[in-house]
């Protein structure tokens, strides 16, 4: 699928052309100055605190739809958090608003107080205000319609699950004590959290710890023996598939099976290694893929199944194709069944250094094609003969930048200031057919297909070329002041998850480890999902386990039907010949700054919808609406 891109390029830019700048479209004035604001991405209500007050702005009618006062979520918390440095320092780093991706929900801090708000309603869904403990960690769970709660009350640590349709709690369990928590909590990131619902069981993975409750009661089965980063349930549904570190600051990764009724271990030893990189579950075995090699495991015993390792040395990727694996060890690459036997006669040479980044690997019909910090080239998927005798050679200390033609089924590639058409039906390596400019290419991290060429940009130009190689703008900016506001909370998600990401530098150590399920026959069943899923597929998975999001889910198709207009415009953040500071709204389609909107201060709050382009900005006591301009 073609992806959709929405770019926001944020502390810009340089002498802007003198188009007129303007004022705002309408305006929402406050009593009180308006201290954070946000945007949902499926309702698209803009969700702002002014004074004491929490309220709800329709984005299309720019009016006010509810208000939340004290009436409807009270003082301050019935607990205090004087001398509690943990919990002091856990509400100081809390923002205001906080927008949950993927729902209807709004998390807000105010006061020592934990508030989960319903946007599309104004209902105030749950407030901890009254609880005799604290709410320090929240993991929505979407196929259910319920929250995991991780509570701090007295010296100890507990797990509770929040019914988001009552706004009551299930059950409160507690599971350790505080001080073990908030000693690992600050060194981790909460990003690692992971929560799954499975029949009658909860398993939450929450700083390293990994628990089984019942669903029903909350009792908990069993807590973890180790820490573990990683878990993958499997399909027989009696066992768990875990990866830890060694530690802290080891460089050393464990990977074991547990018992799901007992949360033990069932292999004797575990697989120790620099770093897991590949996993499927193949019902009776598992094919794991890592640092050192890869082979398959009989799920219950442990032992290997290949005779011998599938060689590894470096393991960098494995990618399935059908029944086959194509893998990079180090700085080479091969082919092999699902047997283990090599089906190319050698490996092949993919990049000059074995740390070498891999930006590009995969089948392009039937060739495969590499793209690597060095070099670029297509192989024959049968044979593993290059199709081109010389390797087009690339600058390593530049970025490598590739995005997919559809139309001719070939890569566009940038490198060097030159861009390059991989073709799989050449011969020779190409030349490239464009020589650019580019003012700050180690700045460059994203280029986009459209039908008359390119563009490429980064946090400080945008140039659009022409597949005849000429230039068919180039604009290039500085920042407006020395800093600017934190990423947008919920545009950015939007922007870049909803909207899909251009392609940009990925690099193999960035990558997400997952777990792919096959059936008896090998043939692909499910992809445990990566980190930051498409807003609509979410939208949709949670509205098939909860009726209570299906209203809005079907609002969200709406947005997203209108955001996928909206992918030929680019925001920056500016500075104009006079010395204000602006948004200006690029045109990627011509490079005409089609709109100036002025700003009175250097770090601006400020949300770009991206379902009707309109930007709602804080100005002291109020907030401006500069309605949606093209030209």
């Amino acid at each position: 699928m073609k992806k959709i891109t929405f770019s926001i390029i944020f502390l810009l830019s340089v002498t802007v052309s003198s188009i007129a700048q303007r004022k705002y479209d309408e305006i929402v004035t406050t009593e009180n100055a308006v201290q954070d604001l946000v945007q949902n991405g499926v309702t698209g209500v803009v969700v702002f605190k002014e004074g004491s007050s929490i309220k709800g702005l329709d984005p299309e009618t720019k009016k006010i739809v509810w208000t939340l006062t004290k009436e409807d979520f009270g003082g301050r918390s019935v607990l205090d958090i004087a001398g509690d440095t943990d919990l002091t320092k856990l509400f100081a780093d809390k923002s205001t608003l906080t927008n949950v991706p993927g729902s209807p929900y709004v998390e807000a801090y105010l006061e020592s107080k934990y508030l989960i708000i319903n946007t599309d309603t104004g209902k105030v869904v749950y407030n901890s205000a009254k609880e005799s403990f604290w709410v320090t960690q929240s993991d929505f769970i979407p196929e259910t319609n319920e929250y995991l709660l991780t509570l701090k009350k007295d010296g100890d640590m507990a797990i509770a699950l929040l019914d988001m349709t009552t706004g009551e709690l299930k059950w409160n369990t507690a599971v350790d004590k505080a001080k073990s928590l908030f000693s690992f909590s600050f060194k981790e990131s909460a990003n690692t959290n992971i929560a799954t619902v499975h029949g009658s069981v909860i398993y939450y993975l929450l700083y390293g710890k990994l628990y089984s409750f019942d669903r029903a009661t909350g009792k908990l089965n069993w807590k973890g023996e180790e820490d573990y980063s990683k878990f993958f349930l499997t399909q027989n549904d009696k066992n768990i598939v875990v990866v830890n570190n060694a530690g802290t600051f080891s460089s050393k990764q464990y990977l074991n099976v547990l018992n799901t009724e007992t949360g033990k271990s069932i292999w004797k030893e575990s697989i120790k290694t620099k770093r897991v990189v590949y996993l499927e579950d193949w019902g009776t075995k598992i094919l794991v893929a890592h640092y050192s090699g890869f082979n398959f495991y009989d799920l219950t015993s442990g032992e290997k199944i290949w005779k011998k390792d599938a060689r590894g040395d470096g393991l960098k990727r494995v990618i399935p194709i059908d029944q086959d694996f194509l893998y990079v060890a180090e700085n080479e690459m091969m082919l092999i069944n699902k047997d283990g036997e090599k089906l190319w006669k050698k490996f092949i040479e993919i990049s000059d250094d074995k740390e070498d980044p891999i930006y590009y690997l995969g089948k392009v019909g039937e060739k495969v094609m590499y793209l690597t910090g060095t070099y670029g080239n297509m192989v024959d998927y049968k044979t593993g003969v290059k199709l081109w005798k010389r390797n087009i050679k690339f600058e390593k200390d530049r970025p490598v930048l590739p995005t997919y033609d559809e139309a001719t089924n070939s890569y566009l590639v940038y490198n060097d200031e030159k861009l390059y058409k991989f073709d799989p039906s050449i011969s020779d390596k190409p030349e490239p057919f464009a020589k650019v400019n580019i003012k700050k290419e180690k700045e460059l991290n994203s280029i986009e297909q459209f039908p008359w060429g390119v563009v490429l940009s980064g946090p400080l130009e945008v140039m659009g070329v022409n597949m005849d190689g000429t230039i068919k703008y180039h604009h290039t900016y500085s920042q407006p002041g020395e800093g600017t506001r934190r990423l947008l909370k919920s545009a950015a998600i939007a922007g870049s998850i909803g909207l899909g990401i251009g392609s940009g530098v990925s690099s193999v150590k960035g990558a997400d480890l997952t777990m792919t399920y096959r059936d008896a026959d090998g043939n692909m069943r499910t992809v445990v999902a990566k980190g930051d899923q498409h807003n609509k597929d979410q939208a949709k998975t949670y509205a098939a386990g909860s009726a209570a999001l299906g209203v809005v889910a079907a609002k969200f198709d709406k947005r997203f039907n209108a955001m996928k207009q909206n992918r030929d415009f680019s925001y920056i953040f500016a500075k104009a010949d006079s010395g204000e500071k602006i948004l200006v709204k690029v045109s990627k389609v011509d490079g005409v700054e089609v709109d100036k909107i002025i700003f009175n201060n250097n770090k601006p709050i400020y949300e770009v919808d991206p379902a009707t382009q309109n930007i709602f900005y804080v100005s002291d006591k109020s907030i401006q609406i500069f309605n949606k301009k093209e030209k």
